[in-house]
């Protein structure tokens, strides 16, 4: 099946910056999945934050958020250490609300309402400048 939903990841150490559009298929975090897969192999040891700005994506199915939690939870099996999410609605937020507070217990996790929100909160964490 063709892949539905685009991303976009940008190193900007020690934060990777996923933007998220459309709407997304299984395929669309199965790429994503092995795209961010080869960023953290290139240093198994680092420790690293995420800034997801996803105010460009449109939603996915149940199997979509299943896939994307297994892509969440080896991000932190490898160094994955804060996120930071911005949602285009509190509609989208709902969406989310089962996998986010399945984040807060396994890594530092907020929502934000904007990106730069999202930066200051990642900075306040140790990634970046406040």
């Amino acid at each position: 099946m063709r892949q539905h939903g685009e991303y976009h990841i940008e190193w900007r150490e020690p934060i990777l910056w996923v933007r998220y559009q459309g709407t997304w298929n299984v395929q669309a975090v199965e790429a994503l999945h092995a795209d961010v897969r080869s960023f953290w192999t290139q240093d198994p040891q680092r420790r690293w934050a995420m800034l997801t700005d996803a105010r460009e994506w449109e939603g996915g199915t149940p199997e979509v958020f299943a896939r994307w939690w297994d892509f969440f939870t080896d991000a932190v099996a490898h160094g994955l250490d804060a996120v930071s999410d911005v949602l285009p609605s509190s509609f989208h937020a709902l969406l989310v609300r089962d996998l986010a507070e399945r984040a807060q217990a396994i890594t530092r996790f907020q929502h934000s309402a904007s990106v730069q929100e999202a930066q200051a909160w990642l900075a306040s964490q140790g990634y970046g400048k406040v």
